[in-house]
Order: C-alpha cells, then structure tokens, then sequence
C-alpha cells in the first residue's frame, strides 16, 4: 500500500502449511503419499518462507486435524510423520544466512 513500504520490521506469517496424508479425507492445502514425503514438503515449504526474506517466524496452520479439515501434523492423537524431523526442519530453517549453502 502506497506508504506502508517495509523498514526491516520482521515478518510472522500466521497461517502457513496444511498438508494432508493420502486418503485421510476432508480437506488440506496439500497431500502426501506418506510420512518422509510429508516431512519433504514441510521442509521445502519452511525454506522457501523463511530464506531469504524478511520473514521471521510463522504459525503452522494447524497442530492437529479438526473436523473436515486435514491440515494438521496430527492426525487423531498420532503424529503424521515423526516429530523430531518436523522439529529439526524449523530449528535450522532461521540459521543460515542468506548466501549459505544448504
């Protein structure tokens, strides 16, 4: 908007991801066969978010699945891929600096 440019403030997007497993029903942004590719996505969707750009943090869509909609990393009270993964994709997606090498 015309005199809102931004100054270095960082960024938080507060709705970000959605990835449903294959032939969970209900409704996503995107699906995935199983949990490795889900855990793919995630990290190729955390990279292009975060680096590089002004952008310094973000609220998954959702933790777990409600109702319809299968956006969650939970699906009941199950993770749909193994947390320690999804865990170490966030934790390094802010430490490199643009430039780095992956």
């Amino acid at each position: 908007m015309p005199g809102y440019g931004h100054r270095g403030e960082p960024i938080i997007v507060n709705e970000f991801g959605g990835v449903q497993l294959s032939h969970s029903g209900g409704w996503a942004y995107g699906e995935e066969e199983g949990p490795a590719q889900l855990v793919e996505t995630y990290r190729a969707q955390v990279e292009a978010l975060l680096d590089p750009g002004p952008v310094e943090g973000f609220c998954y869509t959702q933790l777990t699945d409600v109702e319809q909609e299968r956006n969650g990393l939970h699906l009941g009270r199950r993770p749909k891929a193994e947390p320690a993964l999804l865990r170490a994709v966030t934790q390094t997606a802010k430490l490199r600096r643009p430039g780095e090498s992956r």
